[in-house]
């Protein structure tokens, strides 16, 4: 009986160690994994500060203020011919190269050194003109929820951020412009999520006969007006990423805890800074949306009913002629 303890202790003992050598593995592999995720942060971040020093400033003749000095891309160029334009947004890291390729495809994984990377590259939509701005140019970034591409464009659901930052900067190789917010609301891209409706607002071509009706659309949804006009007049630009609003846990059928990963959107309308005009903005007048659109599964989430739900469906007119 005394040898079966000793021997009973020894293989506790060395279950024990087992187990503690496990968890330190455990441990170890999951400290590897986020250290790992920061340095892959940092990388990222420190790359596109190699990008931004390759950018160099000359002042155009006779200027002698900010506004007036000309960014040389050449560099840039030189290293990727995709480049279409640079974006800075105040009050956050993003201060980034904006590339172009033949489809909206290639830059969702691919870096602006074309190498590949979950993280992708901040790009113009394939059919937008990057010289001759249309009248709405879009722009798309990644939310990787971590501060790097579009990740802090999020802040702007809150009218506090928005108050921080209302205007921000998109320059392209023809020159210098700014951008006042005109609206940010948050919708969906798939179907099922809203009724078997998507809300086209990434086309190039919201002037004429579709502008009436792509504002009325954006003052529904946006989720706090602004002291910014807009009119059919004004060039404007989208900033498009993915947003986690919409995303719900549910218990299913068995009772088993499950998570809804919503296709949901954040969408930053702005317009350009006319010429003449003031590139201040009263975010004073800034007023909190009370009943903003929502895509149906925002109500279907919060058990609410949805007022919009009866609204017509509103295209892009080349849109519904494609679609006849």
């Amino acid at each position: 009986q005394v040898n079966n303890l000793a021997n009973d202790k020894k293989r506790i003992g060395k279950g024990r160690a087992f187990l503690l050598a496990i968890c330190i593995i455990i441990f170890l592999f999951s400290a590897s994994l986020v250290i790992k995720h920061f340095v892959e942060i940092n990388d990222n971040k420190k790359g596109y500060e190699d990008l931004s020093a390759l950018v160099t400033n000359t002042t155009a003749e006779n200027g002698d203020t900010e506004d007036d000095n000309v960014p040389d891309y050449s560099a840039l160029i030189e290293q990727n011919r995709d480049f279409v334009g640079w974006i800075k947004v105040p009050n956050t890291e993003i201060n980034h190269p904006v590339v172009q390729y033949v489809d909206n495809d290639y830059y969702l994984d691919h870096s602006f050194e074309k190498k590949y990377d979950y993280r992708g590259a901040i790009f113009m939509d394939y059919r937008n003109d990057p010289v001759n701005l249309d009248s709405n140019t879009i722009i798309y970034g990644h939310n990787a929820y971590d501060t790097t591409m579009f990740s802090e464009l999020v802040q702007y659901e809150d009218i506090e951020f928005y108050k921080k930052a209302p205007v921000f900067e998109f320059n392209t190789v023809e020159g210098n412009y700014k951008w006042k917010i005109y609206g940010v609301f948050i919708t969906n891209a798939t179907a099922s999520e809203d009724n078997g409706y998507i809300f086209n607002y990434i086309y190039p071509y919201m002037d004429g006969e579709n502008f009436n009706g792509f504002i009325e659309e954006i003052n529904k949804r946006r989720l706090y007006t602004t002291d910014v006009d807009i009119t059919d007049d004004d060039k404007m630009l989208i900033l498009s990423t993915c947003v986690r609003t919409l995303d719900y846990r549910y218990k299913d059928e068995n009772g088993k805890n499950k998570y809804y990963r919503a296709n949901a959107r954040l969408v930053v309308l702005a317009r350009m800074v006319r010429d003449g005009e003031s590139a201040e903005v009263n975010v004073d007048n800034a007023k909190v949306n009370k009943n903003p659109k929502y895509p149906q599964l925002w109500y279907d989430k919060k058990g609410l009913t949805n007022p919009y739900k009866n609204d017509e469906k509103w295209y892009p007119q080349e849109v519904v002629q494609d679609e006849q």
